[in-house]
Parts: structure tokens; sequence; C-alpha cells
């Protein structure tokens, strides 16, 4: 998106309050919602582990390893942030400064969407949906540029295949 087209949408949402109370309701609930769907999926594999638990033991430390490097790189890339980069004000309260690529909120949904997905196709596709929606709220609220969200989804769903299906 173009800086524009942010403004547009910002200029959108703010115009009227109900729209931005709307906003703020969906932008808090998806991120809830993405832990609790991860919490289903670790429960499935915990009641289907019957004493076997390495792929437990998988669906949790896959995401963990996920998040973890992700921090890391955007430490190191430290890319700025819509608001930083235009005269944008977040729909959202924010002044973290940096580390804006790639968003780490879409790759962990990802990778919990992966996760799922290796537990429980069903859940999996549900936790996708989930997610793409994630990938759409955070650059609506100025926190993203549309290339974060992308990266993380690349990111999150490659780095699914190697943890869960190529790695013995």
């Amino acid at each position: 998106m173009k800086e524009q087209t942010y403004k547009n949408i910002n200029f959108w949402f703010r115009e009227k309050d109900s729209r931005m109370k709307k906003f703020l309701v969906i932008y808090k609930i998806l991120p809830l919602m993405v832990v609790a769907v991860y919490g289903v999926a670790i429960f499935i594999q915990f009641y289907q582990a019957k004493g076997d638990y390495e792929k437990l033991i998988r669906v949790m430390l896959v995401p963990a390893v996920t998040f973890i490097l992700c921090t890391i790189f955007r430490k190191i890339v430290n890319e700025r942030r819509p608001y930083e980069v235009w005269d944008l004000k977040p729909l959202v309260k924010k002044d973290k400064k940096g580390q804006s690529f790639p968003s780490r909120h879409m790759l962990s949904a990802t990778i919990i969407a992966m996760a799922c997905f290796y537990t429980n196709h069903i859940l999996g596709i549900v936790m996708f949906v989930l997610a793409l929606f994630v990938g759409i709220v955070r650059p609506i609220a100025g926190v993203h540029f549309v290339k974060d969200i992308v990266a993380a989804l690349i990111l999150g769903i490659l780095c699914g295949i190697v943890g869960f299906y190529i790695i013995p």
C-alpha cells in the first residue's frame, strides 16, 4: 500500500466512532483467538499422544523456535513502521520504534496455523483463515507494511514445512 492509501483507510475508520470501536475489538480479539486455537491444537495432540509425546513436543517447539528466530532477525534488520516513515497516526496506540519486518503477529499466526494443520487439517484450515485476518488487520491499523505481512506469511509456511514435515 502507498502512503495515501494508508491515510485514506485511517481516515475512513476515524470518521465514525462505531467503526473505530469495532476495528479495535477485532484488533484485540484476533491474537486471543490465535492463542485459543493453538491451545486447542496442543490439547488435541496431548490427548492423541497416548504416551508418545514426540509430535506434541514438535507442535510446541517449532512455533517457539520460529518466534525466537523472528525476534532476533527483527532486531538485526530493524525496519521502521508505517507511522515512523509517513505522517500517519496508527489506529491503535503504538509507539514502538522499528522491528516491523517481518510482522511477528502474522508469523506467529501462520506458524501456529501450520502446527494446527500438522495436528488436525480442519483446525489448521480454520487457523489459516484467522491468520489471514491477522494479516489484513495489521496494515489497516498502520503498524505494519503489507511487505511485513507477506514476508511473515511466507516465512511461517516455510518454517512450518521444514519443522513439521522435513526435519525427522
